[in-house]
Parts: C-alpha cells; sequence; structure tokens
C-alpha cells in the first residue's frame, strides 16, 4: 500500500503508540513503544520503500531523476562509495523508539517525487551526509559516517536534510544580518529577510550601528529659527 494511501485504521502502530499513555497497574506501558516501531518498519517503511539490485543502480537512479548531485558522487572512486555503504550496513543501526523512526521517515528521508515511495533509510541519510560534507575527503568522509551512524554527532536539521540533494533547501537554517547606518543597507537588509523567510530561514537582524531615534545625521543642519508671529 502506497504511504499516500495509507490510513490509521489499516495499520496498528498508532494505536500501539497510543496505549502508552494508558498505565499498566500504575506502570507506563514502555513495551508498547517496542512494540509501535516494530509495527510502523513492517506496516509502513518496508512495503513502501523502493529497493535496488546493488548500490550503483541505486545511485544512478537518483542521479538519473534528480534526486542526487552528480558531481558529490564523482568525486569518490566506486569502489570508496561501496566501502563506504558496506561500512554503514555493518554498523547495525536501529531507531530505539517509535517517535524517532517515524519523525526521520515523516520529515527527513527522501521520497519519491508523487510522494509514493521512500528512497532512503537513516544509513542512506548518514551516506549522503558525509560524502557531501567530506567533499571527496575519504578519511574524512569515513570518520563522519562513522560519528553519525553510532549517534555521536548529528548535523543540524537544515544540514541532515539536504546534504546530497539535487533539488535542496539551505544548509543552515538561521541567518543574522548586519545593518549599516543608511538607506541602503537598511533596504538591502529587507528584502534579504523576506528571501531567507521565503526559503525557510530564521532570521535576525543587528540593529546596532544604527543611530537612536531622534538623533540628526552628520549632515543634517541645525532646524530653522520659528517664524516670528505679529
Amino acid at each position: 500500500m502506497a504511504l499516500s494511501t495509507l490510513k490509521p485504521e489499516d495499520v496498528s502502530y498508532y494505536a500501539l503508540n497510543n496505549e502508552i499513555n494508558i498505565p499498566v497497574d500504575g506502570q507506563i506501558p514502555l513495551a508498547k513503544d517496542k512494540q509501535a516501531l516494530a509495527a510502523f518498519l513492517k506496516e509502513n517503511v518496508d512495503p513502501n520503500t523502493k529497493h535496488f539490485d546493488s548500490l550503483q543502480a541505486r545511485l544512478d537512479y537518483l542521479v538519473k531523476h534528480n534526486y542526487y548531485e552528480k558531481a558529490m558522487l564523482d568525486k569518490y572512486s566506486p569502489a570508496f562509495l561501496e566501502k563506504l555503504n558496506t561500512f554503514l550496513s555493518h554498523a547495525g543501526f536501529h531507531f530505539k523508539s517509535f517517535m524517532a523512526a517515524y519523525k526521520f521517515y515523516a520529515q527527513y528521508a527522501l521520497k519519491t517525487d508523487d510522494n509514493q515511495y521512500y528512497l532512503e533509510d537513516f544509513k542512506d541519510r548518514v551516506f549522503s551526509n558525509a560524502l557531501y560534507f567530506a567533499d571527496g575527503n575519504e578519511a574524512l568522509a569515513m570518520a563522519i559516517a562513522d560519528e553519525m551512524i553510532h549517534q555521536r554527532y548529528q548535523p543540524a536539521t537544515p544540514s541532515f536534510l539536504n546534504a546530497g540533494r539535487q533539488r535542496r533547501g539551505e544548509l543552515v537554517s538561521c541567518f543574522l544580518l548586519q545593518i549599516s547606518d543608511d538607506m541602503n543597507s537598511i533596504g538591502r537588509a529587507v528584502n534579504s529577510a523576506l528571501e531567507l523567510s521565503r526559503i525557510g530561514g530564521g532570521v535576525g537582524l543587528t540593529l546596532s550601528n544604527l543611530r537612536e531615534a531622534g538623533a540628526r545625521s552628520r549632515a543634517s543642519k541645525a532646524p530653522p529659527a520659528a517664524c516670528c508671529q505679529s
């Protein structure tokens, strides 16, 4: 059953997750979380993941259909790509809770354009992050992959989500704009803030260089004397 056709009544993991909130003999039934996780992987993830015969077939598909950056992959030899993928596969990563898996597949895993199938699991997203941020350095790519797959290091959300994708958003989500005390700078800052907000960024403005309210500019003259009234 494709992702878009899944309904709460067709799966058991929602109900199992909700049962965590129902105490049994005064205790929180934490085993329900493990059951919900197993049900989610079986009922949602496994049948809705697009599988490939080999790593190379998967990467060829992702590049051909404009999902992954070819330039990123071209910085590494096919032998190293296989080595990195094997390392990640053998690392034995497992989600520790239902919500962790649910959030990953709902918000981070790459999906087909029609939103019908998953194209990545967690190790695949780590694979892409390691290659992208190592920028062709094989030793660094292995080190990044090792830290991430064993959950000793986790990039910020926009970095983890977008690394290696051909059609991606920004790799950072927070921006600080410094404004100088002139109209051109103020105008540029306003336009930049609008654009950054449009692509999902949080924007801060440094106003330290702006003059205080009521202050005269350096070029301004003293106000004219008031006219006398007869």
